[in-house]
């Protein structure tokens, strides 16, 4: 080794290293091609595994509302059991339906989605499959019904966890044919993709809300909305027929607000609010006057009995003579 590289003077060891530095630099641009390693090539490199969501797979993901718009309801999709069934047959009057598409073997979004929706069940108040019915529905063609099956137990599981008791008329999970998927998600505005290479799905996190007419009435997105938010929304599509009258009252003075993904109160529900108060103000002020009024006459009449209102005082002769 080079006296230089072996020195104790600080200074001259800094050079030093730079020097080594430049020289292992050079050292590798040298090297020929087909002598450096071309991790770009290997299989298992995991950086190999390209980004799939470029800026255009964006824009192909994503929800196009379609409110008051119809569901397709004439499609025939699979059960649980591997049997054919109508999608119609799941909507009744007043009764609305809450469509959440998604797949099983999904590793974030659907998993979150389930969560939110099992979550919230129990603090809704509302009756799964009496008031209100939820639909699983595969993007998946490939997905088979024992996928379905396993997903269905694991729902259960996490229902009965939080003391909700499962109903098999009340949450399905269903399969379809590529064709029925396309015509089900283009009728209810739902962009979604296939990433081969990953063999995954890009597409939205979304429940889709239906009357029981079959027509969409919301859009719930994401995995933040609360119970409340959810049994408001459930209650709106069902036009009133199910809920409290104190829900019909606030989803009448409340309206939705789709970028807040929550309601927020109406112009006409504000104007009575703050007329309201107003009112409540001038009258307060008008009693209040009244009372003052009374009470100021009650002192003037106590004055006129009593002279100057100020009693005499005893054993008092009055002024001495002169």
């Amino acid at each position: 080794m080079p006296r230089w590289a072996t020195t104790d003077n600080p200074a001259k060891r800094h050079q030093a290293d730079r020097l080594l530095a430049v020289f292992a630099l050079l050292l590798i641009v040298a090297l020929p091609a087909s002598a450096r390693i071309d991790n770009s090539k290997n299989p298992d490199n995991p950086t190999n595994v390209a980004n799939p969501w470029t800026e255009d797979l964006r824009n192909q993901v994503g929800i196009i509302e379609k409110v008051n718009s119809p569901v397709p309801t004439g499609l025939t999709l699979i059960d649980e059991d591997g049997e054919p069934i109508k999608l119609d047959s799941f909507f009744e009057p007043g009764r609305p339906v809450v469509i959440n598409l998604g797949y099983s073997r999904c590793p974030s979004i659907c998993i979150a989605m389930r969560n939110q929706l099992t979550g919230n069940l129990g603090d809704t108040g509302l009756a799964l499959g009496e008031d209100f019915v939820v639909l699983n529905i595969s993007i998946d063609p490939n997905e088979t019904p024992e996928q379905s099956r396993d997903i269905r137990e694991q729902v259960w599981e996490e229902l009965r966890a939080k003391d909700v008791e499962p109903s098999e008329e009340g949450w399905r999970f269903l399969t379809a044919d590529q064709d029925t998927i396309t015509e089900l998600t283009d009728g209810l505005g739902y962009r979604y993709l296939y990433i081969k290479p990953q063999d995954e799905y890009g597409h939205p996190g979304v429940l889709v809300l239906a009357d029981g007419e079959g027509v969409i009435r919301r859009y719930l997105s994401g995995t933040a909305y609360s119970a409340k938010t959810l049994r408001l929304s459930i209650v709106e599509t069902s036009d009133g027929k199910v809920g409290s009258l104190l829900d019909k009252a606030f989803v009448t003075c409340f309206v939705w607000d789709p970028e807040a993904n929550n309601y927020a109160a109406t112009a006409k529900f504000i104007m009575m609010t703050g007329g309201g108060v107003t009112i409540v103000l001038i009258v307060g002020l008008i009693l209040a006057g009244f009372a003052y009024e009374k009470r100021k006459r009650q002192l003037a009449g106590e004055q006129d009995k009593g002279g100057t209102g100020v009693p005499p005082v005893r054993g008092s002769r009055g002024p001495a003579a002169t």
